[in-house]
């Protein structure tokens, strides 16, 4: 494809000087030029730990695996519900144990194992995925190892291309209210919250919508995700303390650093770090109000 970026591998994956000012392309720019280690060591889903709890702003989710010499995975020391990922790649190849008395309550499984559009999470319960396809634990190593060894499936995304060591880590399933809790996303420019992305659904209908730090809805006319039903402020579904301590946490988290979107659950009113993202959703355009936003607070312009 005609002027594609080196190591990128979508259509998007190219510059547009009439954009230059856009969210994504400042994101393209970064990937091009920004050599930061501490854009390493935060894309690092287990390096990333050590991080956050030296800071000791919020909760990590408790570690009970992880090993860089092997892909095997110590099943019978492991509880039934738990998240097995590698460090380097959540993708295609992160599965969610769900093997508890009573499954996730907001996790719907249907029986449609060759269906084309299928969400890349793995909720294995019994053997079997949410789609009916069976995963046996032989099988899941087997993913592991392969994702372990080949290349990073966007180069372009130099920080996460070249996290190391690579390894297999196993996490505490957060569950909140008998489910999966809702994704709480919080995009920091230069130390301070600009906007935040909730997200809901995210291993079934998936809805999306953004908001100010003062919890108000951005209104996008051509979102990538549904809106849905989305709340108008953020005050319908979060105490006012809860938003204020969910910006504080971010803020202190993403310190030392022009850009980046810190990932955090909330379990049972307390605020439960995920990870951090420096290229979100590998730099595809988001809505129009997105870009623009996204792009002035990055140039650090009033928006």
């Amino acid at each position: 494809m005609s002027g594609l970026l080196p190591g990128g591998i979508g259509p998007w994956h190219r510059f547009d000087d009439d954009k230059k000012h856009h969210f994504s392309q400042l994101l393209l720019k970064r990937c091009m030029e920004d050599r930061n280690p501490l854009l390493i060591e935060i894309e690092d889903k287990f390096q990333s730990r050590a991080l956050v709890e030296e800071k000791g702003v919020c909760k990590l989710a408790h570690l009970h695996h992880w090993s860089t010499e092997t892909h095997k995975v110590p099943w019978d020391s492991l509880p039934e519900q738990c998240v097995i990922k590698p460090n380097h790649w959540t993708g295609n190849c992160l599965f969610i144990m769900d093997n508890g008395a009573k499954p996730l309550q907001n996790v719907k499984r249907r029986f449609r194992p060759w269906a084309r559009a299928k969400n890349g999470y793995r909720v294995i319960r019994n053997g079997r995925d949410q789609y009916g396809m069976p995963w046996s634990k032989r099988r899941i190593e087997r993913a592991l190892k392969h994702c372990l060894k080949q290349p990073f499936p966007v180069q372009l995304e130099w920080a996460a291309a070249n996290i190391e060591p690579r390894g297999v880590m196993v996490e505490e399933l957060l569950i909140d209210q008998g489910g999966l809790p809702h994704d709480w996303k919080v995009h920091v420019f230069h130390g301070k919250a600009g906007f935040i992305q909730y997200d809901t659904g995210r291993v079934g209908e998936h809805f999306q919508a953004i908001y100010t730090p003062e919890g108000e809805r951005i209104e996008q006319n051509d979102p990538l995700w549904n809106q849905g039903a989305m709340p108008q402020a953020l005050t319908s579904v979060l105490e006012r303390s809860l938003i204020e301590s969910l910006i504080s946490i971010s803020e202190s988290l993403a310190q030392g650093i022009d850009y980046t979107r810190v990932d955090m659950f909330l379990v049972e009113d307390e605020w439960v770090f995920g990870e951090f993202t420096n290229y979100h959703n590998s730099c595809h355009p988001q809505s129009l109000e997105w870009e623009e936003l996204g792009g002035a607070l990055w140039l650090g312009n009033n928006p």
